[in-house]
């Protein structure tokens, strides 16, 4: 039998949807963990291995990193295939591809980039095409606790207050019982592994199909625990306990819209802004802080919602710091909602390619596709299970190239960062969890350099299909069956 939902969270790629605790409700509990992650846990006080078996497959069958659950492929496939839908590896299936920023209001001001999700959520609720949107908004609880929490906004004053990125984790399991319990059509924003999630309860749960009518991705880096937001506001002179809310994407003028702020608002006082390049170790791409099931996940785009948008970062957008989207429509209300946008002005946007969309995300298909090659490599190695993804694990004699140890010195960072950052807490020294993690942190930016396998997955991005494809799959030693 595959591995189930004990061996999933044991094995660190539990990412804290909370759709197993869905599905079985009197079982199954979220918590919070010490170290800012969501984790299920047996209401009974017992293991996840004590679960019933027929518990643990239902259970097993809806979370996103289970080998018992449908992988993207197959749940896309069967929502978007067809003669007049496009695929392309990265993007995943479309009807319509745009970048830009939406002119109409101040989405774009008030927006992380170009205001295209809450611009296609504004529509939405507007149009009547739902009743209310599940997406995630502040709190204002205090750190430790979640700065956000997924919330359902029924009107339009209700979403937009809910603006902005929310960098660290979130969990399902409360909202979707709201929407199990109150009838009507429900959008659901969410990362490409939460959107997944939905998808798979909306197999196992008739009433979640009818109900949730549409469903948005956010393109996705990769998820922070809540002691990213503690390092943050701590980084700026700022206690924990006395963080109101964060701002993880400030805009300033005369920034690229790649180098954001940070804004830090206390309970008392003034706001605290600083670029996240002064602040130690807040490189997203090094990792502090990333969950696991992070470095076990091959979508970038989150291919199995109607609608996707991330950051339009590329030339002619780069120039502009109040920022751009790229959105990818993959249903055919989604491509609706695009073309009146263009229609009646509302939206200043151009066509953009599936190859475009790979290149604004370089840095994402690197990590995701050779660099997750790598990691189930290592794993493989070491003898360690691993969630069945879409790229084969690379050979183990292939394992010591530059590009492969920078991937596994990143993940290593991710992994020692929640208790060096915890000792440095209890400490109340900042400055010893910066020298317990200097020698990772050395030890990967050795491995900044330039190979041939870095150079090749990034022109995977601008290659033209079919050669581009092509050169992917061999990259990442071919695909594996749904």
């Amino acid at each position: 039998m595959s591995p189930d939902l004990s061996q999933v969270v044991s094995a660190g790629v539990c990412v804290g949807c909370g759709a197993c605790a869905v599905v079985a409700p009197d079982q199954l509990v979220m918590q919070l963990t010490d170290e800012g992650t969501y984790l299920p846990a047996n209401r009974d006080g017992r293991g996840l291995s004590d679960l019933d078996l027929q518990v643990a497959l239902r259970a097993s069958t809806v979370c996103p990193f289970s080998d018992h659950s449908r992988n993207e492929d197959a749940i896309a496939a069967e929502l978007y295939g067809g003669a007049d839908v496009a695929h392309h590896e990265i993007a995943g299936y479309y009807r319509k591809i745009v970048a830009g920023h939406v002119v109409a209001g101040d989405f774009r001001e008030l927006g992380t980039s170009g205001g295209m999700t809450s611009w296609v959520l504004h529509r939405l609720l507007t149009d009547g095409e739902v009743d209310g949107v599940v997406h995630v908004a502040s709190t204002f609880d205090a750190l430790p606790g979640a700065l956000s929490s997924y919330t359902i906004s029924r009107s339009v004053d209700e979403l937009l207050s809910g603006r902005k990125s929310r960098y660290h984790v979130q969990t399902l399991v409360d909202v979707m019982q709201e929407v199990r319990d109150q009838p009507g059509r429900y959008a659901v924003v969410g990362v490409p592994c939460f959107i997944k999630a939905v998808r798979l309860l909306a197999d196992a749960d008739e009433t979640l199909r009818e109900r949730v009518v549409f469903t948005a991705s956010l393109v996705c880096g990769h998820f922070k625990s809540t002691l990213y937001s503690e390092y943050l506001a701590w980084s700026l002179g700022i206690k924990p306990a006395a963080v109101k809310d964060i701002d993880y994407r400030h805009k300033e003028p005369g920034r690229p819209p790649n180098r954001y702020c940070v804004r830090v608002a206390p309970r008392d006082g003034d706001d605290v802004i600083k670029g996240v390049e002064h602040i130690p170790m807040a490189d997203w791409g090094m990792g502090i802080f990333k969950l696991g099931a992070c470095d076990y996940c091959d979508d970038i785009v989150g291919e199995t919602a109607d609608v996707s948008l991330g950051d339009a970062w590329l030339d002619p957008f780069m120039a502009d710091w109040q920022g751009a989207n790229v959105a990818i429509a993959r249903s055919a209300l989604a491509a609706r909602l695009f073309e009146d946008g263009e229609a009646s002005g509302d939206l200043d946007v151009i066509p953009w390619t599936a190859e475009d969309v790979a290149a604004a995300q370089a840095g994402a298909v690197r990590h995701r596709r050779p660099g997750l090659a790598v990691r189930l490599g290592n794993r493989a190695r070491s003898g360690k299970w691993a969630p069945t993804k879409r790229v084969e694990p690379l050979p183990a004699s292939e394992l010591d190239s530059p590009f492969a140890q920078r991937m596994l010195n990143r993940e290593a960072i991710a992994i020692a960062s929640p208790a060096a950052y915890l000792e440095a807490r209890r400490r109340g020294d900042l400055e010893h969890f910066r020298r317990t993690m200097k020698p990772l942190v050395q030890r990967y930016d050795g491995t900044r350099v330039t190979t041939i396998w870095r150079r090749t997955a990034a022109r995977i991005a601008v290659r033209l299909p079919p050669k581009g494809e092509a050169l992917l799959r061999r990259l990442v030693r071919g695909r594996r069956s749904s």
